[in-house]
């Protein structure tokens, strides 16, 4: 017999008892299916002091300014505050020479951080699922992010932009698209369907239309929970060697190469990645945090490596230094 379709949304009990609906909060709202869902969830859980955010990419022409409207009207239905505004993603990318995909989430949290001082709220909940854990596990893994990365995407985050300390909050993140799917359809609710995640032009759509089905094929099974068990168990093992971590240190312009030299390789590639994370340097790869432990090593020559956009690391009297 098939199972009736959700009523509700497995939210962790960690997002209700450590977030209570009496707080105002932020909610980013693409106007897709899985934002849509989880707005639909909160305000049934009875978050009321809710403040729908939606940026328009203005990727899409007609079709993006239907999504900010679409936004915009269900904010309205229920009852919540709405704050709309559009960046041109397309021209922010060629002037950066970054992707389209990576130029849209800097413009997104930009734009979050804008929202965020000027309602004076820090907490924004966000609509990503147990499938974009698991793809973005696979594409931080094939990248060679290394450790720091495997984790991708955390269920309770602080990240600063342009000064404002976020913190991001995922209720969705042990959901699964299928159950979502299922939510959306049982409440009938409407949403906008972006028609580029119908593509392969995207890293992402390839991996979640093509590489994952591909391995599952392969396997002869599901791997998706296996992958996301995974993630889960790389996120807490890194949040907890970062923990272990001196933050005024990783802060510093320079860090003591004997002290560093003394730590396990582990809490190295730690505090390196921390120290470069914390100056800005943007690209961080399991190449580049080697080139600058080795570093460390006093019997090379070498006392210098280049990093992304023209930065150096040195090594100079005993201290590793940025210029």
């Amino acid at each position: 017999m098939k199972s009736p379709p959700p009523k509700e949304l497995a939210f962790d009990p960690h997002i209700v008892a450590h977030f209570p609906c009496s707080r105002r909060y932020l909610v980013g709202v693409s106007g897709g299916r899985d934002s849509v869902a989880l707005l639909h969830q909160l305000t049934h859980l009875g978050y009321r002091r809710l403040v729908v955010c939606h940026l328009d990419h203005q990727l899409r022409g007609r079709a993006s300014r239907a999504d900010a409207q679409f936004v915009k009207r269900l904010a309205a239905k229920l009852d919540a505050e709405c704050e709309l505004d559009r960046a041109d993603v397309a021209g922010l990318a060629r002037r950066s020479k970054r992707s389209i995909e990576t130029t849209g989430r800097m413009a997104r949290y930009q734009f979050f951080a804008r929202v965020a001082r000027r309602r004076r709220c820090r907490t924004i909940f966000l609509g990503h699922h147990a499938d974009d854990l698991v793809e973005t596990f696979l594409i931080n893994l094939f990248r060679g992010s290394g450790p720091t990365g495997f984790g991708g995407i955390r269920q309770v985050a602080r990240q600063t932009v342009d000064g404002v300390e976020l913190e991001v909050v995922r209720p969705l993140l042990n959901v699964w698209r299928a159950e979502i799917d299922a939510y959306v359809e049982a409440h009938r609710l409407k949403f906008r369907d972006d028609e580029t995640n119908r593509t392969f032009g995207a890293l992402r759509n390839r991996m979640r239309r093509r590489i994952i089905p591909y391995i599952e094929k392969q396997f002869g099974r599901k791997v998706r929970a296996a992958l996301w068990r995974a993630a889960v168990i790389a996120a807490d093992e890194a949040d907890w060697l970062t923990g272990l971590l001196d933050s005024e240190k990783t802060k510093a312009g320079e860090l003591a190469v004997k002290d560093l030299r003394e730590e396990p390789r582990a809490l190295q590639r730690r505090t390196i990645h921390r120290w470069l994370q914390s100056h800005d340097i943007p690209d961080l790869n399991f190449e580049t945090i080697e080139r600058v432990r080795a570093l460390l090593d006093l019997n090379t020559r070498e006392a210098k490596t280049n990093l992304p956009h023209g930065r150096h690391a040195r090594r100079r009297a005993g201290k590793l230094f940025l210029e």
